[in-house]
């Protein structure tokens, strides 16, 4: 199919024009540094490279380093310095997009069983609020106003708040960062934060703080998950060059004040973009894995999305030889990342799944429902031109230039990142064609709503009109999810279903929406991730939830006809979305960390995706709109809310005695109600006991509460003899003693005895309980049967259904006793251990005759004979 393309360009006498630069500016970066800058002006990157030497080349010029890892820095570089600072050899490339942020918009506490938290239900010994934890959020801001973000003394629940809109202050720009300003909540507390939530967002910061935090003061209703935590506050500058990497700032700026304080934290995120290589491989999704993993008591938690209903976006093209195409269109400057009007999207791809593709872009005119194709670019690639600024002329059969394009390829890691940019093509009409041949696959991401072009989706000519739409690969409703941090296994990503239909509003009027009410949210974005991993990784109530709202924005609502938004009482809004759903999840997290304040964000990932829950609208799970189910906060926490106690031999303690009590294994502390500290200690008296232990994650545990009760006194057993047969009073169990040793096998209530010394009983209860009775010289009058070479004592003789066997005194350490019939043939071998002088075996089941018996300790043996009848 290429060779025949390639004809038809010759045919056509279109003449692709081409060119190469080198530069490790992406065409963003390029655009970006374009644009008019103060002399000033700085902007966020992320560099890939030796971080040392990168370091070291961004102080040179005149840069602050915010966050540095492996081969990977983030920093703030002035404008006029980025050309210079890509000289150095250090620096291999840098990350940057213009892509914008954007945000991602009380049965709810009942449906996650948070209220089940909340209150205590056993097992767990006690409610948790979320108190002594930290909820740090990074939005649009928030009413530092509202009630429900106060205690019940009227002081702010706000411990830091860091608006990062805010003009450079040499007192409240927090470094290094070097943008916005921040307070602290003495600062807030004085009336002295100006700081609000951003009117465009429509209350969006507020309501997402009321979910996860509020405490419900201003009316007494809509309490959030966690309404004991404090909060730490980041309120986004949603349009800030490579706007993630203020993202990352603001990720530590939570932590480190969390750690300066002692204190575990879970940060919401209820903010993304979905443009992106959608594998959690970028260097904002890395920066905060790194975070991540620095400490324990840490999470993030983050909104799936809400794209699922937008015409496809997504791309996924299995490579052939047979060359493929899809179309992108023209998109005017108003929505272009780039702010000039073209096409502009986006190819990733791993460099296995690449290396063997070739690309070029194509035109086609469309008119009154005709379609020609007007010509190529040469298809080139990636690893051709890395690094490379490839420009080609699009030029028509008639000679007239249609587009400008320039492609720039470069790796990203392990995989290919290749951009493709037409400025003001020719005409606006145009089809772009993105066509590839070779092996493979690669995925796109593009569309209007992400500041790219459209991929077309349908509407597509049949085959007579345009006969190589049969080539055509259509863009998928597939990996929806937002790009970044959403997809990273480090970050707990959430998605939405319908949490109410039906409501009351301000003026108490009923109000429904659509939806069913427990099943997915219609927009709730979907996975996996590009590289086949599940997201989201499980779903929480969002729609419609009421949550505490900004002052203002309420009064406007109410001035016009937005009543119906409006809970009663007037603070209250109407809100939704995976951003209500995450912080669903960050709110539960954060009672999570109460119990357990040094649990890692893996472990708390893992509680909460094992105690998640299907039903009729789930279905089989795990699921690319579900994850692992449903939000299941009591059963999160309960999976380690018990521990065992164990008792050696039982709860019940013999009179006079003691009882082992043992709590479990590699617990870092015990607290036994005894004031015991240790793992196990002896009960001496009759008690109650319970146990709470922590464990190496910190996390707090308690057994039931148990009895050690103490059991009445055993009677002491009587022996009476008749003839050589001792006789024990009744008892549950026996064990008789000769000389003070225990006989082995002389468990019955009776003992035949043929041999000199003391005897004595020991007798036991159903608990185990013993007592011995009092000792009973027997004297023996020769009836045995002598001992054959060298020691053995047999008796009775004959025997019917037991025999006695006194071992030889020089026996010493193991031996073993065999019993062999007239044949020789072995009927039984037994282990013994010395010390016990005398032991009993059964006959059951041997014929009359005569038997040998034979003992040895592998250096000398003893013989004897039993004669059975």
């Amino acid at each position: 199919m290429r060779k025949l393309l390639a004809l038809a360009l010759l045919c056509g006498a279109v003449l692709p024009m081409n060119a190469q630069k080198p530069t490790k500016l992406n065409l963003q970066l390029q655009a970006f540094l374009k644009r008019p800058h103060a002399p000033t002006e700085e902007v966020d990157l992320f560099i890939r490279g030796e971080e040392r030497g990168v370091a070291a080349a961004v102080a040179a010029r005149g840069g602050r380093v915010k966050l540095i890892m492996n081969g990977l820095v983030s920093a703030t570089v002035p404008v006029a310095e980025i050309e210079a600072l890509a000289a150095s050899d250090a620096v291999d490339m840098f990350e940057f997009t213009l892509s914008k942020g954007r945000t991602l918009n009380d049965s709810m506490r009942v449906k996650t069983r948070v209220v089940d938290v909340q209150q205590g239900r056993a097992p767990l010994p006690t409610g948790y609020m979320g108190e002594g934890t930290i909820i740090g959020i990074i939005d649009s801001g928030m009413d530092l106003g509202h009630p429900d973000f106060n205690d019940s003394l009227g002081n702010t629940r706000v411990l830091h708040y860091w608006d990062q809109n805010f003009p450079f202050d040499n007192q409240l720009t927090p470094q290094p960062y070097g943008y916005g300003q921040a307070w602290d909540s003495t600062a807030i507390n004085a009336g002295n934060c100006p700081a609000t939530d951003q009117p465009q967002w429509y209350g969006h910061g507020t309501t997402v703080v009321g979910t996860a935090a509020g405490n419900g003061l201003a009316t007494g209703a809509f309490e959030g998950v966690a309404p004991k935590a404090d909060i730490i506050m980041v309120s986004s500058d949603f349009g800030r060059p490579n706007w993630r990497a203020s993202v990352a700032d603001a990720v530590k700026y939570i932590f480190d004040h969390a750690t300066a304080l002692g204190r575990p934290v879970v940060v919401n995120a209820s903010l993304g973009d979905y443009y992106g290589s959608h594998d959690g491989l970028d260097a904002a999704a890395l920066f905060i894995d790194s975070l991540l993993n620095e400490a324990p008591g840490r999470a993030l938690v983050c909104a799936a999305g809400n794209s699922f209903t937008l015409p496809p976006y997504h791309l996924h093209t299995e490579v052939s030889a047979d060359t493929s195409f899809t179309w992108f269109t023209y998109q005017p400057a108003s929505i272009s990342n780039l702010g000039v009007g073209g096409v502009f999207f986006e190819v990733w791809a791993d460099t296995a799944s690449f290396d063997q593709v070739e690309y070029a872009v194509g035109v086609d005119r469309t008119y009154a429902n005709i379609y020609s194709y007007r010509g190529r670019s040469p298809f080139h690639r990636a690893q051709d031109n890395l690094g490379l600024v490839v420009t080609d002329t699009l030029v028509s059969p008639l000679g007239n230039r249609m587009a400008i394009l320039e492609t720039r390829a470069e790796l990203r890691g392990a995989q290919y990142h290749l951009e493709v940019v037409m400025a003001e093509p020719d005409s606006s009409d145009f089809y772009f064609r993105f066509m590839t041949t070779g092996q493979g696959s690669f995925d796109v991401w593009s569309s209007y709503y992400l500041g790219s072009s459209t991929i077309i989706a349908g509407g597509l000519p049949t085959p007579t009109q345009f006969p190589d739409i049969v080539k055509y690969v259509l863009p998928d409703n597939e990996q929806k999810i937002v790009d970044s941090w959403a997809c990273s296994e480090h970050v707990l990503t959430v998605a939405n279903y319908q949490n109410e239909t039906n409501y009351i509003d301000y003026n108490g009027l009923p109000q429904s929406v659509t939806g069913i009410e427990n099943d997915i949210a219609s927009a709730s974005s979907n996975g996996p991730t590009r590289d086949g991993r599940l997201k989201p990784d499980l779903a929480a109530p969002g729609d419609i939830t009421f949550s505490a709202g900004p002052a203002s924005f309420i009064a406007s609502l109410l001035a016009g006809t937005g009543a119906f938004k409006v809970a009663p009482g007037g603070y209250h809004l109407r809100a939704g979305g995976t951003s209500i759903a995450s912080p669903v999840a960050a709110g539960s997290i954060a009672l999570y960390f109460e119990k357990c304040p040094n649990a890692t964000h893996l472990d708390a990932i893992r509680s909460f995706e094992l105690s998640a829950f299907g039903d009729v609208f789930t279905g089989a799970l795990p699921n690319i709109r579900w994850g692992a189910g449903k939000l299941n906060a009591y059963d999160a926490l309960v999976r380690s809310a018990e521990v065992p106690i164990t008792f050696d031999p039982s709860p019940v303690m013999c009179f006079n005695d003691s009882v082992l009590v043992s709590g479990p294994n590699a617990m870092s502390a015990y607290a036994w109600n005894t004031g015991a500290s240790t793992q196990s200690f002896y009960a001496s008296e009759q008690s109650v006991i319970a146990l709470e232990v922590i464990d190496d994650h910190g996390c707090h545990a308690w057994s039931d509460t148990l009895a050690v009760l103490e059991d009445a006194p055993v009677p002491t057993p009587t022996i009476s003899q008749v003839g050589y047969t001792l006789e024990s009073s009744a008892a549950i169990g026996y064990q008789w003693f000769y000389n003070g040793a225990p006989i082995s096998g002389a468990t019955d209530q009776t003992l035949d005895v043929y041999d000199t010394g003391d005897y004595f009983v020991q007798v036991s209860n159903v608990n185990g309980c013993t007592a011995n009775s009092d000792t009973l010289f027997v004297l023996s009058t020769g009836l045995g049967v002598p001992a054959r070479a060298g020691g053995l004592v047999i008796w009775p003789v004959p025997a019917s259904d037991a025999v006695s066997i006194r071992l030889p005194m020089e026996l010493a350490g193991r031996a073993t006793l065999e019993i062999a019939d007239a044949q020789g043939k072995l009927v039984q071998r037994h282990s013994l251990q010395s010390g016990s002088p005398v032991v009993q075996l059964s006959l059951e089941g041997m014929a009359t005759g005569l038997y040998q018996v034979r003992i040895s300790d592998g250096v000398r043996s003893w013989t004897g004979s039993i004669q059975a009848r």
